[in-house]
């Protein structure tokens, strides 16, 4: 599914100049300026003895696709479109995307797959992928002031580190993707991955490895049911273990902010350390 905003269009440019400069034809272009007029013989990259009448034989078209919202039109030649994230579902992470189309924070995709220690993977049909932070983390958090990523690009284990509360958590994504980048957005404005997880907030990107990426991951109800006991767990550990002078009621948004240090490495140790589905709650 392409983007709603992806445009088409015709172009033109000259195939002798150095750089190639793509120009859209449409509403206030210049129908080709003199290299669609007989002026194109005073240009220096044409031969003297050009003998097309009408329009420079430089002047080439093409199909462009463009993107309809951006402030800066960039021309992609449709054969360059398959490299294209507006092609591909991948446009639902596009920051222009987000900004008109949805503006408040995106829920969870219905076919999101999630790690124990609370990792999402968006994976398409084509078996390209996003990897994020789901809700859950954002809300414990409240607010993360700092993000390194570990592992940048090739075959690993997306890897990174978060600060929260004063607290540098590693963390890492159990199975191994084919990374192809990351969000360097997020990493100058951690703030995205607290305020939209499932969006601008997103990690990586890159392509699943067959019978690796996706292994032991789950996915739909019984997703749903993990994430209702993991704030039901974390209402008890907080009661119990944290504040036992609380008597009922559910943690608030940010209560890593407001837990002693020692307390807070015991919640995320708890909750967002590598492990597998069989660890008891």
């Amino acid at each position: 599914m392409a983007c709603p905003f992806l445009k088409e269009g015709r172009a033109r440019y000259c195939h002798a100049a150095p750089i190639r400069k793509l120009i859209l034809d449409g509403p206030g272009a210049t129908d080709g300026g003199r290299c669609a007029s007989p002026e194109y013989r005073t240009c220096d990259l044409v031969a003297k003895d050009a003998v097309q009448p009408d329009r420079c034989p430089h002047l080439e078209e093409i199909r462009v696709q463009y993107c309809g919202v951006s402030p800066v039109t960039k021309l992609v030649p449709f054969s360059d479109s398959e490299l294209s994230s507006c092609t591909s579902n991948s446009y639902r992470y596009c920051d222009s995307y987000l900004l008109l189309a949805r503006p408040h924070a995106m829920s969870p995709a219905a076919n999101l797959l999630y790690a124990a220690n609370h990792f999402w993977l968006d994976a398409e049909a084509s078996g390209f992928c996003h990897i994020g932070l789901d809700g859950f983390l954002a809300d414990v958090a409240g607010d993360v002031s700092g993000i390194t990523f570990v592992t940048l690009h090739g075959t690993h284990c997306p890897a990174l580190a978060i600060t929260v509360n004063g607290v540098e958590w590693p963390m890492s994504f159990p199975n191994p993707l084919m990374i192809q980048k990351v969000n360097s957005r997020v990493r100058r404005d951690p703030a995205r991955l607290t305020a939209d997880p499932y969006g601008s907030g997103w990690l990586f990107e890159g392509w699943e490895i067959p019978g690796q990426t996706r292994n032991g991951l789950m996915t739909g109800p019984q997703a749903a049911a993990w994430q209702a006991e993991e704030r039901e767990r974390l209402s008890r550990e907080i009661h119990e273990a944290h504040a036992p002078a609380c008597d009922g009621g559910s943690p608030v948004r940010g209560v890593a902010q407001l837990l002693p240090r020692e307390h807070l490495v015991c919640v995320l140790q708890k909750f967002f350390a590598q492990r597998g589905w069989s660890v008891e709650a």
